[in-house]
């Protein structure tokens, strides 16, 4: 069986093909999503479908390189990576602290800090 970590690692790589089947299949149906600096979190299978169609709308290429990443006690995994998206004839990178819960092998939260300014 998978460690948390690794299942984390994988998801990363789902991201970076652009596949929101595959990306989908990470979460648990009452999962709860948030870009921290965003706004309120999207709760639930439904509600994060949506905002993940509507970012990989917006991006031509998608690339998570995870710099550091460690697996604590009950399911949660942290990372400290950049996210390097390609949108328009702009590319951005952006640090980003992202912490996971997971449960069942699968990912019950995901939380992304980061700074806003790296968007603007």
């Amino acid at each position: 069986m998978a460690s948390d970590s690794d299942i984390v690692h994988d998801f990363m790589q789902a991201w970076n093909s652009l596949d929101i089947e595959a990306v989908m299949e990470y979460f648990t149906e009452d999962a709860v999503y948030a870009n921290v600096p965003m706004g309120p979190p999207h709760v639930g299978r439904t509600a994060i479908r949506e905002f993940i169609d509507g970012f990989m709308g917006t991006v031509t290429e998608i690339k998570f390189v995870v710099h550091n990443q460690v697996q604590g006690s009950g399911g949660v995994v942290m990372n400290e990576r950049t996210d390097i998206l390609q949108i328009g004839d702009k590319r951005v990178d952006l640090p980003v602290m992202g912490v996971f819960e997971l449960h069942d092998s699968k990912i019950r939260a995901w939380r992304d800090y980061f700074d806003m300014g790296g968007l603007t």
